[in-house]
């Protein structure tokens, strides 16, 4: 159709950011040439990629398609009830300021009492928790021990103990030796020893305690396989957290922030009031801290570790696409808060022109100009293709997390022995005492 260059008034988001944060905000509004310019153009910080995306559909439909002349008006809302009064586009719509909208909405029930949907978008809202799988705890705990159930250590301190007896009462019965203290543990070292596959001074002389220390050393080293290579694996393959609920992720201590654009926001706060955990994280960790931040500086803290960012995965992923690793992306998880919900534009209630905006919707949907706009703006989640090749960041760095058990149990061992030195001083010390006096008394 050719409507011969007519004006309508149309409506659009100017700046849906900074509303929370108090710091992203602007209260500048652009004229419409200014708007226009900015909205062809493409910028690397991905702001304002639905908006772009809305008008790199609509200019055509309109200009080339329907011979239309906009006359833009800009919002910060896309329409949502306050006090028993819509604001934002629905509201401008409403009220006839607008005719209809350039910018692409959520399909909601509760609008279609007061306005219409025209041509619906391919455009998909699924805003969600972005964050990078955290390693579970407990398997950087337990990582020495692991490597082998209960049964198996019990099996092993039970084989242990049995060739230090059947050594001992050869011991016994082939030399006579009288037993002490010293003996014992003497005897004790050489069983840790070979079960650690390390010698000790203590030489075995007779065959049948050489056959038992020739079999231990055999039996630690098949062991020894078993436990080093179940570490490896473990390292190569962590044990991750698995974060599926919103309960998890209020359970599992990571660092949590909100992308500050309306749409987000609005929807951590509707969906904060039906669910107690999300409430329990909005109060507890993002109000306290003012974690609204732009998507920018949210995937820089994702990238760390240890964050989930709510963002619209759309924007988010070409960031996170240009600083993360491969391991890094291979590493992202997603928890949605609901479904996908499908967009569209927006007009007057019994409008006569959301027939023909649905015509040449279809027209843009036919020639493959929707899906190319959609390829340039809308992101998907990278793919991940760890394993593909090796390359340095592919290797597995140990954690001080990871071996912290052990330095706990070198620790201990350091106080014990450094206690017993001082019992044995102060026991050698009484003793020579008691010697000095028996020796005066005679």
């Amino acid at each position: 159709s050719n409507l011969q260059n007519l004006t309508l008034n149309v409506v659009t988001i100017s700046n849906p950011y900074g509303a929370l944060a108090k710091k992203n905000g602007t209260d500048i509004k652009p004229s419409s040439e200014e708007l226009i310019k900015y909205l062809k153009t493409f910028n690397l910080d991905r702001l304002n990629s639905v908006q772009k995306f809305s008008f790199a559909i609509m200019y055509p439909l309109t200009r080339i398609l329907l011979n239309m002349t906009l006359k833009i008006q800009t919002t910060n809302s896309w329409g949502y009830k306050v006090n028993n009064k819509w604001d934002g586009i629905v509201g401008l719509l409403m009220s006839g300021e607008a005719d209809f909208s350039i910018s692409i909405n959520a399909l909601r029930s509760e609008r279609y009492e007061v306005v219409d949907y025209s041509a619906i978008s391919t455009w998909k809202h699924l805003p969600c928790f972005i964050f990078r799988h955290p390693r579970s705890s407990t398997a950087s705990t337990n990582i020495f021990l692991r490597p082998f159930e209960t049964t198996v250590w019990l099996s092993i301190l039970c084989i242990v103990i049995l060739s230090g007896l059947v050594y001992c009462t050869i011991v016994h019965y082939e030399s006579n030796q009288t037993f002490s203290l010293r003996v014992l543990s003497d005897i004790v070292l050489l069983k840790i020893g070979t079960l650690c596959q390390q010698g000790t001074v203590m030489e075995p002389t007779k065959f049948s305690n050489r056959l038992i220390v020739l079999l231990m050393f055999v039996f630690s080293l098949v062991m020894y396989q078993f436990y080093s290579s179940s570490i490896v694996s473990g390292l190569l393959r962590p044990t991750v957290m698995n974060i599926d609920s919103v309960q998890k992720l209020e359970e599992s201590g990571l660092d949590v922030g909100v992308e500050d654009f309306n749409i987000i926001t609005k929807v951590i706060e509707v969906y904060g009031e039906i669910n107690p955990f999300l409430k329990k994280i909005v109060d507890n960790k993002i109000k306290p801290k003012s974690e609204y931040l732009l998507a920018k500086d949210g995937v820089k803290k994702i990238k760390k570790g240890h964050y989930a960012f709510f963002t619209d995965p759309a924007t988010s992923y070409w960031l996170i696409n240009d600083i993360f690793t491969e391991k890094e992306k291979c590493d992202l998880s997603e928890l949605p808060l609901h479904r996908h919900e499908t967009t569209g534009y927006l007009v007057q209630k019994n409008s006569p022109y959301r027939k023909l905006i649905n015509y040449a919707n279809v027209i843009l949907l036919e020639t493959g100009l929707m899906q190319r706009e959609l390829s340039i703006w809308h992101a998907e989640k990278p793919k991940c293709a760890a394993g593909k090749t090796t390359t340095e960041e592919s290797l597995v760095s140990v954690e001080i997390k990871d071996i912290a058990s052990l330095i706990a149990f070198l620790i201990i061992g350091f106080i014990g022995s450094f206690t017993i030195l001082v019992l044995e001083i102060i026991v050698h010390r009484h003793e020579t005492t008691i010697t000095a006096i028996l020796i005066k008394k005679s």
